[in-house]
């Protein structure tokens, strides 16, 4: 009996008929029920420590803050425990200056914006018919229906499960604070251990990298919170005057507002110019137009004038990716996600650029090329610019 040696074929292995259907044999099943399994585990775990990984990162990022004065003195031979001392009576002093000052005013102001709510929003009703009625291309935009107190309180209610699943009541943000507080005042008092053990759990081939990594992470998350802590202050300011020049109601609570808005790029400054426009529309039109004209005006100053001195420009953020992590963070995590989105764009920029762009160098002229290439694309091949010259080699020595 002759033997074959040839390899066996099996039925799966043979071409199949015209008439045959396709069979799609997945050889990889387990791997991708353990992935998604895997995936599933990880979602869950990160959503159960949610409010705790987002307490850290506002602890951390106070603490970047307090390490600059404290830094300062140490150099200057101060020991890091005295200037970590110093600095939080300092800053307590400020806090507790600025809320005798400022505290009874903005109490009064919230009250009375709370009991003249109804009012207002009468006089804003009647302000609303009125221009339907002068504009009566404005009654499909404006539904003054809309503007009473039970429609207000169904939006309203509508509305705060959107704001984010991880946003505190009044208590929660109080024993947040505290937590917030006690960590970063326990990390700037003593971060070499933590430094130090976060480098330990990096491999050793990749140790460098991370070390400068951080380095660049820290010093840019730094650069970014003092200049918002800056701009906060200014636009504070400049917006409490303007409104009180402009005879708006609570104008002092209508600048906080303002000035709490700059810590959330892009969306802030605007979401926090509405409230004392509709304030002024409640008692005329041309007021409401003041209004929208003083934030236009603080607004081109700011990113123009005020940004380029303060912000530092070692930021390099397009302001589209930072509107993608404000509306991504701000839908999955609410508020603070939206004050975390900056802080989020920095540190995930830095370790791409560490990580992933040092192994992948690529030429700034043969990018710049083919990016005008893309933007170029509607018109077709003929209005692509010219190929950069090539790079000369630099001649052999000797």
């Amino acid at each position: 009996m002759k033997s074959d040696d040839s390899p066996q074929r099996s039925l799966a292995d043979a071409p199949p008929a015209d008439d045959a259907p396709t069979r799609v044999v997945v050889v990889n099943h387990v791997r991708i029920v353990l992935f998604a399994g895997a995936a599933l585990l990880a979602f869950t775990f990160f959503d159960a420590i949610a409010k705790v990984v987002l307490l850290f990162l506002l602890a951390f990022l106070f603490a970047i803050v307090l390490n600059a004065p404290v830094r300062r003195l140490e150099r200057r031979g101060v020991r890091r425990a005295v200037s970590v001392a110093g600095v939080v009576l300092l800053l307590m002093a400020a806090l507790g200056t600025a809320g005798v000052v400022l505290g009874p005013r903005v109490t009064e102001e919230a009250n009375g914006l709370v009991q003249n709510a109804p009012e207002s929003l009468d006089r804003l009703r009647a302000q609303a018919d009125r221009l339907v009625s002068d504009f009566p291309l404005l009654g499909r935009f404006l539904d003054t229906e809309t503007l009473t107190e039970e429609k207000l309180a169904e939006r309203f209610a509508l509305l705060m499960p959107r704001i984010g699943r991880y946003t505190v009541s009044f208590f929660g943000g109080i024993a947040a604070g505290v937590v917030v507080l006690v960590t970063a005042l326990y990390t700037v008092a003593s971060p070499r251990p933590l430094v130090r053990g976060l480098l330990t759990a990096v491999p050793p081939g990749y140790r460098s990298r991370a070390a400068r990594a951080l380095t660049r992470i820290v010093a840019q998350l730094e650069a970014w919170a003092l200049a918002t802590l800056v701009l906060m202050g200014i636009i504070f300011l400049v917006s409490w005057i303007g409104l009180s020049i402009l005879a708006v109601p609570n104008s002092l609570l209508y600048g906080l507002l303002a000035g709490f808005g700059e810590a959330i790029p892009t969306i802030g400054p605007i979401v926090s110019a509405v409230p004392p426009m509709f304030a002024a529309l409640s008692e005329s039109p041309s007021k409401a137009l003041w209004v929208a004209a003083l934030f236009f005006v603080i607004q081109q100053v700011e990113n123009h004038l005020l940004v380029p001195w303060v912000m530092s420009k070692n930021l390099n953020l397009h302001p589209v990716s930072i509107l993608f992590f404000v509306i991504a963070l701000g839908a999955l995590l609410g508020i603070t996600g939206a004050l975390l989105a900056v802080p989020t764009a920095i540190i995930t920029k830095v370790l791409f650029e560490e990580f992933y762009a040092r192994k992948r160098p690529a030429d700034p002229d043969d990018l710049d090329y083919e990016a005008e290439q893309v933007i170029q694309a509607g018109d077709g091949e003929r209005s692509a610019p010219p190929a950069p010259p090539p790079t000369p080699k630099p001649a052999p020595e000797g």
